[in-house]
């Protein structure tokens, strides 16, 4: 067992890395600044210790009893001033080229700073300022980046379990993304190899109730955008897979499925021409309800919509395209609907038996079923969702729970 364990506090920096055109050897904060706490840093694999530099090198007792826990058998100095250091601006634009190593990295500052950019889950910058007496590990298999700050100097010990080197695995390489190295560290940090995108070409926008038809656009103008990332936070999960002729996505469908244990699925192809009962179906598919599990769609072809509740009741609806993988979680009010184009293909996946079983909104007991108060508690802190009168339920609802199964039931 360790005697030296990381710590979760210090005087150890970093914040959200806002991408700029500006020099990389700025801070790049946005306004206001998101900062990232250490213990923040330590849940994504990052380790950190503040081991106080002195002249008399008494701070060496630390870091040999941490070198002998962690197996730290060699070391090096490295020494980067930009009047000194050989091809220095081509150096640190190779340091900053986004990569990962198959061993950790681990940086002791002796002297000087500088910034160290990590991944985090959605696959967005964090910027970490490394400063004297700051000693940081990164894992095997984590994106990262290195550049000196606008000071021009930093001054680091190296740690390595086997003999020094440093050896890059860029990202832009095909295979870098299914590196052993790379799948265990996600695996081990985040319980999965496929992460959900909070980028992509999904667009979302709040939904203007304005009487027409529900498979227009209902924008407001000027449109009112939604994120993916804001989806994020509504518990939303989405990927965005290239769908192929030769069905090549299906590695990284199989993939979720098999992180997420989704056991079943089938493919429904709705189209006006074909798809019986069309109109009062599509009517059916539109009435407000949860269910007890996920809802998971993957769309083949086609397009349509998903109109899902925020956090203040509104409706935000959701445009579903071809490639578009999407989740929503269990107790989550939605609906679904064709647009204009009236055709879609969909993969439904399923942790059980296929089924389509809608708790309607308009049946009084939908709003305190478990699997809705679980969701508010998960998604928004809260154990209530907000009260609705008879006006704002209307006639929509069919105030039962309806169970249909098979693939003719239902895309939504």
């Amino acid at each position: 067992m360790a005697s030296l364990l990381p710590q979760t506090s210090g005087p150890l920096k970093a914040w959200r890395f806002h991408p700029t055109d500006e020099d990389q050897r700025l801070p790049h904060k946005f306004t206001p600044n998101q900062p990232i706490t250490i213990a923040e840093l330590g849940a994504i694999g990052v380790l950190y210790w503040n081991i106080e530099v002195k002249e008399d090198e008494s701070h060496m007792q630390k870091v040999e009893t941490i070198c002998k826990e962690r197996s730290y058998k060699n070391r090096d100095v490295v020494n980067i001033h930009k009047d000194t250091f050989p091809n220095y601006d081509q150096k640190i634009k190779t340091f900053f080229e986004e990569h990962i190593h198959e061993d950790e990295e681990i940086r002791f500052i002796l002297a000087g700073s500088g910034y160290f950019d990590v991944r985090d889950k959605h696959d967005q910058w964090i910027r970490i300022a490394a400063s004297t007496s700051d000693m940081i590990i990164l894992p095997a298999g984590m994106y990262h980046r290195f550049t000196l700050d606008d000071k021009n100097y930093i001054k680091a010990m190296r740690l390595f379990k086997e003999d020094p080197q440093w050896t890059p695995l860029n990202r832009e390489l095909s295979s870098t993304d299914s590196n052993v190295f790379r799948l265990t560290y996600l695996k081990e940090v985040y319980g999965a190899t496929v992460l959900p995108q909070i980028t992509g070409p999904l667009q979302a926008w709040i939904f203007n109730d304005n009487g027409e038809d529900q498979r227009e656009l209902h924008q407001f103008t000027p449109n009112k955008p939604v994120s993916i990332a804001e989806l994020a936070d509504q518990g939303i999960l989405y990927w965005n897979i290239d769908v192929k002729n030769d069905e090549s996505h299906m590695e990284k469908v199989e993939t979720i499925c098999k992180e997420r244990s989704y056991k079943n699925r089938d493919v429904v192809n709705i189209h006006k021409d074909t798809f019986p009962n069309y109109d009062e179906k599509i009517k059916i598919f539109f009435e407000e309800h949860i269910h007890e599990d996920e809802e998971i769609r993957f769309i083949l072809a086609g397009s349509g919509y998903f109109d899902v509740r925020n956090k203040d009741d509104q409706w935000i609806r959701i445009a579903a395209k071809p490639s578009d993988m999407i989740i929503l979680p269990a107790g989550m009010y939605h609906r679904f609907t064709l647009d204009t184009n009236n055709y879609i293909k969909a993969m439904r996946l399923f942790k059980e038996d296929p089924q389509w079983t809608p708790l309607n909104r308009v049946d009084p007991v939908t709003d305190s079923n478990k699997y809705r108060l679980s969701y508010l508690k998960d998604a928004f802190g809260v154990v209530q969702g907000q009260k609705r009168t008879s006006d704002d339920l209307g006639e929509a609802g069919v105030g039962k729970k309806v169970q249909t199964e098979g693939a003719a039931a239902s895309a939504e």
